[in-house]
C-alpha cells in the first residue's frame, strides 16, 4: 500500500451522505481494529477533549460495528502516536497554528508510509504546498506533502461573510509554479496516493 492522503473541504458532516463515504474511504485499507490518531493541533487545547469525544461518536455512528481504536494526538507523544496509527486525521481551525506545530517534528513525515493521512479545512491546508488562508486572506505555505494548491470551504458561507471565491481561486492559480488547484466545498473530499 502507498501512503493515501485525503483532503476535505471542511465540515465532513455537511456532505449529502452525512460523511459516510469519507469515513469508509478513510478506513477501508486496514484490518480491524483500526487505529485512528485524531490531531487537534490547529485548535485551542481547551476544546481538544470535547472535539475528540464528538469525533469518536461521529465515526462510530457512520460505521456501526467497526472496531476502532482512537487516540487524541498530544504534542509530547506525537511521533510515537504516528508510528502507532493506521490513520492520522488532522482537524481544522487555524492553518498557521497547525503548520507551525507540525514543523516541530522533523521526521514525522517519514513515519506515514502505508498509512492514510486526512486533513479537513486547516488540515487539508497544512498537507498542501500552498493554500489560500481564509482567516487572513493571504496565500500561505503548507507542509508540501502534496504538490497542490488548496482552497477549503469553497463557495460556502464560511464564517457567515461575503467572500470573493473567484478572486481567491484566480490568485492562487497564478501563484508561483503551476500546480493542480484543489477547491473543495463543505464535505467534499479528494484522494491522492503516493
Amino acid at each position: 500500500m502507498m501512503t493515501k492522503f485525503i483532503l476535505v473541504g471542511g465540515y465532513v458532516q455537511k456532505a449529502p451522505d452525512g460523511g459516510k463515504a469519507f469515513c469508509e474511504e478513510l478506513l477501508k485499507d486496514f484490518e480491524e481494529p483500526i487505529k485512528i490518531l485524531d490531531c487537534m493541533f490547529a485548535r485551542l487545547q481547551t476544546v481538544w477533549e470535547e472535539t475528540f469525544t464528538k469525533d469518536k461518536e461521529f465515526f462510530k455512528t457512520q460505521l456501526p460495528g467497526k472496531k476502532l481504536d482512537f487516540q487524541l494526538a498530544k504534542l509530547n507523544t506525537f511521533l510515537e502516536q504516528v508510528r502507532w496509527a493506521d490513520v492520522i486525521y488532522f482537524r481544522g481551525d487555524s492553518s498557521e497554528e497547525l503548520v507551525k506545530s507540525l514543523q516541530q517534528y522533523s521526521d514525522w513525515t517519514q513515519r506515514i508510509q502505508n498509512k492514510t493521512v486526512a486533513g479537513t479545512s486547516a488540515g487539508a491546508d497544512a498537507l498542501s504546498k500552498y493554500y489560500y488562508g481564509l482567516d487572513n486572506l493571504e496565500i500561505r505555505n503548507g507542509l508540501d506533502l502534496l504538490h497542490v494548491k488548496m482552497i477549503p470551504h469553497f463557495k460556502s458561507d464560511y464564517h457567515g461573510w461575503e467572500f470573493d471565491w473567484d478572486k481567491a481561486e484566480a490568485e492562487l492559480k497564478m501563484y508561483k509554479e503551476n500546480l493542480p488547484l484543489v477547491a473543495l466545498r463543505e464535505g467534499e473530499f479528494k484522494v491522492f496516493e503516493k
